[in-house]
This record gives C-alpha cells, sequence and structure tokens, in this order.
C-alpha cells in the first residue's frame, strides 16, 4: 500500500517539478528507492551528517542533480533533528533542503522532489504517513515559499503542510480497519450535517437562479437529497472520495444542485461519507461538480486532495458547521464562477 501511495505521490511531484511523467520502469526504480529509504527511517538509522548526505544522492532527482554545497549533510541533520512536532520539523527541513539547493534565489524555482523526500521521510521516521503532493496547490506552495523571511515561510508551509496530513490519514485510516466499532454511529451527525447543507445549498442555487432569468427566463434550479447513491451518481461520489484520497464507506448523505440555462446545466453535489469500511466513525465533507454543455461536460470544482472537511466521531454539528459551510460557499463559488462565464 505505501508503494501504492509513493507512485501517486512521484507522480503529482513531477508535474510540480515541470518534469515529464515517467515510465512504468523509471517510475518503479524511483518507487524501490524511496522504499528502501522508509525501511531505513523505521529502522532507526542515526541522522549524521554523512547519511543525510548519502540520502541527498541516493534520492530520486527527475534528471535535476542537486548541486549542494559541503556542509549540507550536516544543515540538514541540524533541521531533521529538532525536537519539535512531527509536520513542523518536516516543515522546517523542507524548508532548509530548498535553501542549500538554492541559497542566492529569493524566489525558488519549479518544486525539486528532494525537500519532499526528506520531508516525508522524517514524516515515517515519527511513524507518520509520507506527506502527499498534489499539482493544484502549486499556486499556494510557490507563495509560501516565496515569502521574504524564512521564519514567514515556515508559517505559511505549515497550514499547507497540516492539510496535507489530514489527507494522507484519511487514506491511512483506510488501509488500518478499526480494532473496534464506534461506540455510537455516524447517523446523528451525518444528518445534521447533510440537513445544513441542503438548505444551504438551496439558498445558493435559489438566489442564482433569480440573477440568472435577467438573461434566461427559462432558468431553473432543481435540488435533491437522499441517503442511497446508485448509478452515475455512485460514481460521482467514488470519484468525490479518490480525490480527497479515501474509499468511501457503504452509507453516504448527498445534496445536489441542478441549475439549467440557456444550453448549459451545471450539476452541484455536496456529499457527506463514510471514511473506510467498516465503519469507524470518520466522515468527509466533499464535492463534485460538473457543466453540462454543447462542447461536452466539463470539471467546474478541479479539487485537490486537501480540498475537504474531515469529522471524527466526537465533532459535533454546531461545532464543525463553520468549516463545512466554508467548504461548501467554496464550491459553490468555483462552480458558479465556472458556469457565468459559459453563458455570459
Amino acid at each position: 500500500m505505501l508503494r501504492r501511495g509513493l507512485r501517486r505521490h512521484l507522480r503529482e511531484l513531477r508535474v510540480l517539478a515541470g518534469r515529464e511523467d515517467a515510465g512504468p520502469d523509471r517510475l518503479r526504480a524511483d518507487e524501490d528507492i524511496l522504499l528502501e529509504m522508509a525501511a531505513e527511517c523505521r529502522s532507526g538509522e542515526c541522522l549524521t551528517p554523512a547519511y543525510l548526505a548519502d540520502l541527498t544522492r541516493r534520492a530520486p532527482d527527475f534528471g535535476m542533480p542537486p548541486d549542494l554545497p559541503e556542509d549540507a549533510g550536516k544543515v540538514l541533520a541540524e533541521a531533521a533533528t529538532v525536537e519539535t512536532h512531527p509536520l513542523i520539523r518536516a516543515a522546517h527541513l523542507f524548508l532548509t533542503c530548498e535553501g542549500e539547493l538554492w541559497p542566492d534565489r529569493p524566489t525558488p524555482p519549479p518544486q525539486h522532489p528532494l525537500p519532499w523526500v526528506l520531508a516525508s521521510l522524517s514524516l515515517l521516521r515519527s511513524n507518520q504517513p509520507p506527506l502527499p503532493m498534489d499539482r493544484r496547490l502549486a499556486g499556494q506552495l510557490a507563495a509560501a515559499r516565496s515569502r521574504p523571511d524564512p521564519h514567514e515561510r515556515l508559517i505559511a508551509l505549515i497550514p499547507i503542510f497540516a492539510d496535507l496530513m489530514t489527507a494522507a490519514l484519511r487514506a491511512e485510516i483506510c488501509r488500518t480497519p478499526a480494532a473496534t466499532p464506534p461506540s455510537h454511529g455516524p447517523a446523528p451527525l451525518a444528518g445534521a450535517l447533510h440537513r445544513r447543507i441542503q438548505e444551504h445549498l438551496r439558498r445558493r442555487g435559489d438566489s442564482l437562479a433569480l440573477v440568472l432569468r435577467e438573461l434566461d427566463p427559462t432558468t431553473r434550479a432543481t435540488h435533491n437529497a437522499g441517503d442511497v447513491s446508485e448509478g452515475a451518481l455512485a460514481k460521482r461520489c467514488d470519484d468525490a472520495a479518490t480525490r480527497a484520497l479515501f474509499e468511501r464507506g457503504p452509507d453516504c448523505w448527498w445534496s445536489s444542485v441542478e441549475i439549467a440555462v440557456a444550453d448549459a446545466v451545471l450539476r452541484l453535489l455536496v456529499v457527506v461519507q463514510q471514511v473506510g469500511t467498516p465503519a469507524n466513525g470518520v466522515l468527509a465533507v466533499t464535492a463534485d461538480g460538473v457543466l453540462a454543455c454543447p462542447e461536452g461536460p466539463v470539471d467546474v470544482l478541479d479539487l485537490a486532495c486537501t480540498d475537504c472537511v474531515t469529522l471524527i466521531p466526537t465533532d459535533c454539528a454546531d461545532e464543525r458547521w463553520p468549516a463545512v459551510e466554508s467548504f461548501v460557499d467554496d464550491v459553490a463559488s468555483r462552480a458558479i464562477d465556472r458556469l457565468t462565464q459559459a453563458v455570459c
């Protein structure tokens, strides 16, 4: 399972680095190298300057051999042994490695794989999953990495890493069946959020339809909701879960709005889904948006693996609703923007 995750992360890193997709043999070789390094980290290999320097030479480089100073191993070893939270240490090591790669570049070039490799190995050493990467986060990563002050770069990078780690933990939950069933099912929390999402989407859809009727008097908004997914709807739920790096459980609570204007139809779906099988009490709020137009269907959201709200059994609807509401507003705004661009 670790190999499959590393394969996905390597492909995303290649896009971020501006490199062509690797062939199966090259990809397999890079996976083998990372698996070997992961085994070393989990065995408790001492993080000496010599070992870190050796890692930088062995790590996948996508045809861009790193040009590091002679004392880079010492600098990286110091960053890798900072006593702090594993996620903060990984972010610090990531930025330290970038500083060694490009000491005189105020704005780092496209993403080199080495900082990610070292950050992920640091997390594995702390019994955490490796850090996912997502091409859709290129803008956020570039903004964080380009801050003028090192402390500001770290402060900006930590929330991005935290969201990525949440996605990694969703995937990890699906690979690790619950030892005992949850003490109470997800239905009360899921049901409460489902009702709020349904009402929120209804308000957004109806208000947009009123505006669009100025362009097309036949504009209509259709709302639906349910707790059973079949056929095309089930596939959309599966796709939303896959984008968020988890396998959905048997139950889901969905709300949808369909807005038809001129020759375009927007179909926006927001789903509360169980994470993993068997049920473990963890839920995720995901979304899927499709614009049907004469040129063919278009994904109007293009969501990253971090575009999701994760809920645990001890959460309550009132506490978590602001995060869910913000997510629903974000996906609705993205979808509406694409619809208005198509018809205006």
